[in-house]
């Protein structure tokens, strides 16, 4: 079946005195029709009011969140076309489908349990992808990077930043705003982001469209690139945010069984109860963590060639899944109605760089 090809608006939000040039040249390079997307690029301190006020001014039928240091694929936009009827294009997935070094009988299970998608038959509101990085990194985001792309750090939210699986219906635990095409009908008819969360305000909009009855795709095909965090403070403070934003989340949607807050809270709990239970049978599950901790770091290791991740990575992800708790508990206090109210004051600029059947302007 031959698929009528939509209009596409690109929304990217940026900093006041950020750059977005990267961003830009790769959209110059897509495989799509010039008079059929245009992109807005929207600066302010705000991202969830930037990309809802960019979202007013849109006339796609199909908004596409980019942020500014993301380059897309060339094929994306109609990858993104063809995931809202499900047909797949190009859809294998790139890089290591791996987990660790485990058999490859393992893997399947893991994938299958795991990365195997909802059985829901729902419309398509949401088409969104992996945020991948292949060039060489230093030693920092490189680290972060096997954080993000690892399932013992991660559990099934590591299908964010590598591909993993199949075409999918999903969740809003797979999918990653820097990378994500929204049905600007149901995203106008939903109210669009909420802008007292960040991070971590895609997930609640994604659960908000999922209990109006609308389902999410996830394309292991449709990826962006981009950079890695590129210090160990910036790792640690990123994980940090994501926990705050999630419980800052749950304080909204609320909690369930299978929310990925429950791991890391129970450790950090686990940790603290060592300084007061001394029993050798009360060491088993830190003995277990740090079991699978290795067998995945070594696994990241021989692929790599770099035996340390062996021994780094587990006290390191240690770290991280701390980090992710402790920023849950900040969540706990926030002040939800002062970032709202701070959200609102707080301006936003925006340029329209393309619009449909124009040409781009020659600065940003």
């Amino acid at each position: 079946m031959k698929i009528k090809l939509p209009r596409i608006s690109v929304i990217i939000p940026v900093e006041p005195e950020g750059s977005c040039q990267e961003a830009i040249e790769a959209l110059k390079k897509v495989f799509y029709p010039s008079k059929l997307f245009e992109v807005i690029l929207v600066r302010g301190y705000s991202p969830s009011k930037q990309r809802n006020e960019a979202a007013k001014r849109a006339r796609g039928k199909i908004i596409y969140f980019l942020d500014s240091d993301s380059q897309i694929h060339p094929n994306n936009f109609r990858k993104i076309v063809a995931g809202f009827h499900e047909q797949a294009i190009n859809g294998i997935p790139l890089g290591v489908r791996g987990f660790s070094i485990l058999p490859s009988f393992i893997n399947q299970w893991i994938e299958n349990k795991f990365f195997n998608g909802k059985k829901t038959k729902n419309p398509i509101a949401v088409v969104g992808g992996p945020a991948i990085w292949l060039k060489p990194e230093s030693f920092w985001p490189s680290v972060g990077g096997i954080v993000f792309e690892s399932f013992f750090a991660d559990l099934n939210m590591c299908s964010r930043f590598r591909p993993v699986g199949r075409m999918r219906r999903t969740d809003e635990k797979e999918l990653v705003l820097c990378n994500l095409a929204v049905k600007r009908s149901i995203f106008e008819k939903l109210g669009g982001l909420r802008e007292d969360l960040y991070p971590n305000e895609e997930n609640e909009f994604l659960n908000r469209q999922a209990r109006k009855g609308y389902d999410c795709l996830y394309l292991p095909s449709l990826y962006v690139f981009k950079p890695r965090r590129k210090s160990f403070y910036a790792i640690l403070k990123t994980f940090f945010n994501y926990g705050r934003g999630r419980m800052e989340n749950m304080r909204i949607v609320g909690v369930t069984i299978n929310s990925p807050a429950l791991p890391p809270l129970l450790l950090l709990f686990y940790l603290l109860s060592l300084f007061f239970i001394r029993v050798w049978w009360f060491l088993i599950p830190i003995l277990v963590y740090f079991g699978l901790g290795f067998a995945s770091a070594l696994g990241f290791a021989i692929r790599m060639k770099k035996p340390y991740l062996a021994f780094f990575l587990p006290p390191f992800i240690l770290l991280v899944h701390l980090s992710y708790a402790i920023g849950l508990l900040y969540g706990l206090v926030t002040d939800l109605k002062k970032k709202k109210r701070i959200s609102a004051h707080k301006k936003v600029e925006i340029v329209f760089l393309k619009k449909f059947n124009g040409k781009w302007v020659d600065s940003v």
